[in-house]
């Protein structure tokens, strides 16, 4: 995963919930054979396309092969959009997590705030009696909004700024051009469903999104007095709304491509930004929420902005309204009473195809990590940390870093300009394992004596200040982690830093254990893991930075070329797999992480090289183990439009196919489906 610094605020977004989508007409991809017809690989990700029968051989389909076992005999959990080994480590994290929380004998002020939290979560009782009396006063405040002169209150005034809904996202972050000093960032709004590409083409996805956002918007507006005729009325006008102001957001895919940087790295003083409004009251509203400062900030879409203007009128008044609306009654149904908790279930479970829920417990521990990401770390790492793991973590990815320069070194197609740049870039990486020495300070939040609503707007605020406060100061590198969870099983490449860091999440069964062959260490640590972060630096993204995080161009002109038409090359290819139905990869949005796959693959191949004996069938087996997965349909539709990183099933078996150390494990000839000809070969370092 690379960090891309996007500034759009995601707020209530489907896949962040279990990690895939599903229909919005929840229907059985069995039963309408929708997902079957892959080129030239089946869609393993379904486990409806795999059968006991089914025979599987290695020259045609190496995922399948290695994962056709695993496959039938798991099932995707209730509550759950998708399943895979990065699940099944991160419920063995959330398991230990969930003792945590119960354990009476820890007494720091973290354990005592993580476990007060937990309590509010799962105290229904209090809930239940709470209702939604605590949304009352700001639902009032929205509803009796007449004029524009009332939105432009509700959105200054410092009461209420920092929690509005306001048309606009910000970001505190270091700069492109200055990767040391914090700034902000200002951008489009957050939309409803997502993608703005999908109020001009409305797809599936965008059914899903529009279909499950309505229901549980009727469900809380209902819960506030409101007919659902009203609050379907409400929502669709929010919607028409933001088909207006979609005009000038772009699209995910825009997103994700090349010049995205260079289109969005629009630096500006404050006089300049807060001079593209004329009516839209921008100043105000940043006083308001005291980011108003005398420096830098990054306007990522001026024409937004303008636009903006345009829309902000008396005659739009009452879209505004609703819009505001929406929005703020949709953060709040899972965290009220359990009627309202079990109906959002319920509408969930509908589009997305999904059954059940997951347990109290868990659920109240992804409530706590999500706002309590520091203290649940901390208390975390206090129990389970081991100084022994993260030095040997740190010790393989080093050496990962030498075995790549000798990859740089030996490329036979850039310049020795080139080449001894990214060498240079490569010896500057700096890696971060498990867990870092130093976390912020939490000994200024308090929530005792809270209801859970009046405890997530304390954190929230927390939260808030602490980024303000970093505006106009320079990076902390000993915080590395900060605004990540590091108990997810995950890992990235910060550009803006250059540096790579490999969360303790990760560092468990399947993926890292000190009985590991050297093999399955390669195929998992170097290849899958630290090998594709470390290519990150290198991909199409990733190259525009230099060795010190800065956004500058070190190539040479006709390097840069040759590097873009390889880019271009692997892209068409991905274009041209039938992913399942309809459906093609997307090879704009996916190109980066597929190429990060093939050249961490291709690193890892090169230090077997130096192992007497490799079990080169080991090695690919355990590779394509480290991506398999099952999902709901939905999912596969969500990856394949708005995902950045390809199916999982491509993901072991294209990179594979570049490299002749496969082909000749398997005898691969032409013919057989995993048989790709020698010229049309991608790998790009």
């Amino acid at each position: 995963m690379k960090k891309r610094i996007l500034s759009v605020l995601l707020t209530f977004s489907l896949v962040l919930m279990a990690g895939s989508t599903g229909t919005v007409n929840a229907k059985q991809p069995a039963e309408d054979n929708v997902i079957t017809g892959g080129k030239p690989w089946i869609d393993s990700d379904f486990k409806e396309n795999i059968s006991a029968d089914l025979k599987t051989d290695p020259k045609d389909d190496l995922h399948l092969y290695a994962n056709k076992d695993w496959i039938l005999k798991s099932d995707i959990p209730d509550g759950y959009t998708n399943w895979s080994h990065y699940l099944e480590r991160e419920l063995d994290v959330k398991q230990q997590c969930i003792g945590l929380l119960k354990d009476e004998s820890l007494k720091s002020h973290d354990a005592e705030l993580i476990q007060t939290y937990n309590s509010l979560v799962l105290d229904w009782d209090a809930r239940n009696e709470i209702g939604v009396s605590e949304l009352q006063d700001m639902y009032d405040q929205i509803s009796a909004i007449k004029s524009i002169d009332d939105i432009t209150k509700f959105m200054t005034d410092k009461k209420t700024a920092d929690v509005a809904y306001d048309f606009l996202s910000y970001s505190v972050s270091v700069g492109y051009n200055d990767p040391e000093k914090y700034l902000v960032s200002v951008s489009s709004t957050p939309l409803l469903l997502s993608d703005s590409a999908e109020y001009t083409k409305r797809t599936e996805l965008g059914d899903l999104y529009y279909g499950y956002k309505k229901d549980l918007f009727v469900c809380m507006a209902e819960k506030m007095g409101m007919s659902s005729k009203d609050a379907e009325e409400c929502f669709d006008t929010a919607i028409g709304l933001e088909t207006e102001l979609a005009k000038k957001i772009l699209t995910t895919e825009e997103k994700l491509k090349d010049d995205y940087v260079e289109k969005t790295n629009n630096e500006m003083s404050f006089k300049e930004m807060v001079s593209l409004t004329k009516e839209f009251p921008l100043e105000d509203i940043f006083t308001g929420m005291n980011i108003k400062y005398d420096g830098i900030y990054i306007v990522e879409q001026p024409d937004y902005l303008k636009w903006l203007d345009k829309i902000y009128t008396d005659e739009n008044v009452e879209a505004m309204k609703d819009l505001i609306l929406v929005q703020y009654l949709l953060k709040y149904p899972t965290r009220i009473d359990k009627e309202t908790f079990d109906k959002r279930n319920e509408i969930y479970n509908k589009y997305v195809g999904t059954s059940g829920t997951v347990s109290d417990e868990e659920m109240a521990y992804r409530e706590v990590v999500s706002l309590l990401q520091i203290p649940m770390q901390k208390v975390y790492v206090e129990k389970y940390g081991s100084a022994e793991d993260k030095k040997k973590m740190e010790d393989l990815c080093k050496e990962v870093i030498d075995t790549y320069r000798e990859l740089l070194s030996e490329n036979d197609w850039a310049s020795d300009e080139t080449k001894e740049y990214a060498i240079e870039k490569l010896d500057k990486i700096t890696i971060y394992a498990a867990y870092p020495e130093k976390f912020r300070d939490t000994s200024n939040l308090d929530i005792e004596g809270c209801s859970l609503i009046e405890a997530g707007r304390r954190i929230e605020k927390w939260n808030n200040d602490y980024m303000k406060s970093l505006i106009g100061t320079n990076k902390d590198h000993e915080m590395w982690f900060e605004g990540c969870n590091i108990l997810e099983c995950n890992a990235y490449y910060d550009s803006q830093s250059n540096s790579i860091s490999m969360f303790l999440g990760m560092m468990g069964e399947p993926f890292f254990s000190k009985d590991m062959s050297t093999e399955e260490l390669y195929a998992s640590i170097a290849a899958f893991w630290c090998g594709h972060e470390i290519s990150h630096a290198f991909d199409n993204y990733g190259a525009q930075f230099d060795a010190y995080g800065q956004y500058r161009d070190w190539w040479t002109t006709e390097d840069k070329k040759e590097f873009q038409r390889r880019v271009s090359k692997m892209s068409g290819y991905l274009d041209n797999i039938v992913a399942f139905g309809d459906y093609h990869l997307n090879g704009t949005n996916v190109v980066s992480e597929m190429a990060a796959d093939m050249t961490g693959l291709q690193c890892a191949l090169r230090m077997a090289k130096k192992v007497d004996g490799f079990d080169y069938d080991k090695f690919f087996t355990k590779y394509a183990q480290m991506n398999v997965n099952m999902a709901v349909y939905g999912g596969e539709v969500a990856q394949i439009l708005q995902g950045e990183h390809p199916l999982y099933y491509s993901r072991t078996n294209v990179p594979v196919q570049q490299f002749e150390e496969f082909y000749e494990t398997y005898d691969v000839k032409e013919g057989d489906a995993m048989y790709l000809a020698p010229e049309d070969r991608l790998v790009i370092w």
